[in-house]
């Protein structure tokens, strides 16, 4: 499911990049309810269109960490069915990684478009992404030692 919404947001993202600049211009001159609003709108999309080149580059890391995130969760999948816990090493690894790519998004994206209450809420989405990744990796790590409680059962019962 990453895989296929990073790849639409890529789109999503070309698009907006080639019709944006149109959307800058003022449709409304007389007194508007939503001036506002239409304002803050106006300059969220200046930060973004500022800084296109680093929002299209964290998606094209996030489309290729969620690709190798399909081949390690099949890994995982398989090791635990198979009582194979050198299967899940993969996982942890991939795991490890995600930590280290939201870690790094947090703090380009603070540091790059600024602490807009927009992007300060969006930071906070990928906060708990994070935490949820952390509880992901502990899981499988507790699952990695049972399996190994569960071989070294079974070796000490063989003698």
């Amino acid at each position: 499911m990453n895989s296929i919404v990073f790849a639409i947001l890529l789109v999503m993202v070309a698009l907006f990049d080639a019709g944006a600049k149109k959307s800058l211009d003022p449709v409304f001159t007389e007194d508007d309810d939503y001036a506002d609003i239409r304002e803050e709108q106006k300059q969220i999309t200046e930060v973004v269109l500022d800084h296109m080149d680093a929002v299209k580059l964290a998606l094209y890391i996030l489309l290729g960490v969620s690709l190798m995130c399909v081949v390690t969760s099949s890994m995982l999948i398989h090791g635990v069915r198979r009582k194979r816990r050198g299967l899940l090493l993969p996982y942890i690894v991939q795991e490890v990684i995600n930590i280290l790519v939201f870690l790094a998004l947090i703090i380009g994206t603070l540091v790059i478009l600024g602490t807009h209450r927009i992007i300060v809420s969006s930071v906070l989405g990928v906060v708990v992404g994070l935490l949820m990744h952390l509880y992901f990796m502990l899981v499988v790590i507790s699952q990695y030692q049972a399996l190994g409680l569960i071989r070294m059962h079974e070796e000490i019962s063989m003698k």
